[in-house]
């Protein structure tokens, strides 16, 4: 009699347990709306209409804190630009996380630049990983962070006398 109420308790634990959703980082408000708003994208990189791809490793430790941030595509180009540093900035400003998204991640990052003088054709990135920079992490949903290259005094000046930007 006791191995039958034993089983059913455990039958009904069981069941509890996989009622439950699995934890997604990239849906947690905390993280996702301070993270958005903490990206901003790089004036250098505007100045010099560039755009690309940040693939961000980094690890939330015991305590819920962000931890090991790295460029897993470091590039030269990236940091002259101000992507990577932008973004390990932005991730290091984060509060304490739920407990619950314990783990290693990578959260790509893309700075989609939007050219006005081409009739606001987007120029996005397409840079990706190779499949040994994935292993044993989580990839998150991407970020997109949005920037153009003409300022808004020419576009006023522009609009106002009636001229080609």
């Amino acid at each position: 009699m006791i191995y039958l109420r034993l089983l059913i308790l455990l039958a009904i634990s069981s069941m509890a347990q996989a009622q439950l959703p699995p934890a997604n980082l990239s849906q947690d408000p905390v993280f996702t709306t301070i993270l958005n708003r903490r990206l901003s994208y790089p004036r250098q990189a505007q100045w010099s209409s560039r755009y690309g791809r940040v693939f961000a490793e980094f690890t939330i430790n015991e305590k819920g804190r962000v931890q090991d941030i790295s460029i897993l595509n470091h590039s030269a180009e990236g940091d002259y630009a101000g992507f990577e540093p932008s973004v390990i900035a932005a991730l290091k400003k984060l509060p304490s996380l739920n407990l619950q998204f314990i783990g290693r991640y990578i959260l790509p990052i893309s700075f989609v630049l939007v050219d006005y003088r081409h009739k606001d054709k987007p120029f996005i990135p397409t840079d990706t990983l190779h499949i040994q920079d994935l292993m044993d992490r989580i990839i998150l949903k991407e970020i997109k962070v949005m920037g153009s290259n003409i300022n808004s005094r020419e576009r006023i000046k522009a609009a106002s006398g009636n001229e080609a930007y």
